[in-house]
């Protein structure tokens, strides 16, 4: 899978925290496919799990994208916040 993804934090100029942001540019119509097919609830493969575990370790850099992952443990959603070693 050919793809490329970034993470930061956009300033907020509202007086609240910053925004986490997180950019994924995914090439080619069959890698797109599947990556949508993901998204969608289809079955994962491998190249799309480690796309996954890529953007959770960019997110946990971030103090705001820090704060979305506790957010979703909160409600009852997969605790991402936890380091899963890679």
């Amino acid at each position: 899978m050919s793809y490329e993804s970034r993470a930061y934090d956009k300033p907020n100029t509202d007086g609240f925290p910053p925004d986490p942001v997180v950019v994924l540019v995914v090439e080619g119509a069959h890698d797109v496919s599947r990556l949508i097919n993901l998204f969608a609830g289809g079955s994962p493969l491998i190249e799309q799990l480690q796309v996954g575990k890529r953007i959770r370790n960019q997110v946990r850099r971030h103090n705001a994208g820090r704060a979305a992952l506790e957010l979703l443990a909160a409600h009852g959603g997969p605790d991402f916040t936890i380091e899963d070693g890679a």
